[in-house]
């Protein structure tokens, strides 16, 4: 009979879904908060939480998570980026705009997402180890 665990490195969607909430409720939430609150304090804030909350939230994806959970933190910010420059450009083309107009600017920000996410859940990755005690069965295998 099959394990129903899945092996320790392999890829869990369940992480880049459990990313996408913390992004939805750490993210964009104080951001939304910052641009309603106006002034150079709110704007320094939304630009700042722009990149470092990237790194923060994959972080924690990576600390909560069992095994090593890289790529799943970083799959979550490109969805989650590409998601929200197709409503960008959806909204823009109600306005009467040209849609996906300058699509360079995507592909640098989405690449700087992508780094920062894998950086902010190695960084993660690495909390975890160092906080597990040792002989911890947090990341033993369970015998098949």
């Amino acid at each position: 009979m099959a394990d129903p665990t899945p092996a320790k490195n392999e890829f869990q969607w369940k992480w880049v879904v459990f990313t996408l909430l913390l992004y939805v409720v750490l993210y964009f939430l104080p951001l939304l908060l910052a641009f309603t609150l106006g002034g150079q304090l709110a704007d320094t804030l939304f630009k700042s939480w722009s990149f470092l909350g990237v790194v923060v939230i994959s972080a924690v994806a990576g600390y909560f998570s069992r095994g090593v959970t890289i790529w799943e933190p970083a799959v979550a910010s490109v969805l989650l980026l590409v998601l929200w420059y197709a409503g960008f450009q959806l909204y823009e083309a109600t306005q009467g705009h040209v849609p996906f107009k300058g699509l360079a600017p995507f592909f640098v920000y989405l690449g700087a997402i992508f780094g920062l996410s894998l950086l902010g859940a190695g960084i993660g990755e690495g909390i975890q180890n160092l906080l597990k005690p040792s002989g911890s069965e947090h990341d033993k295998e369970e015998p098949s």
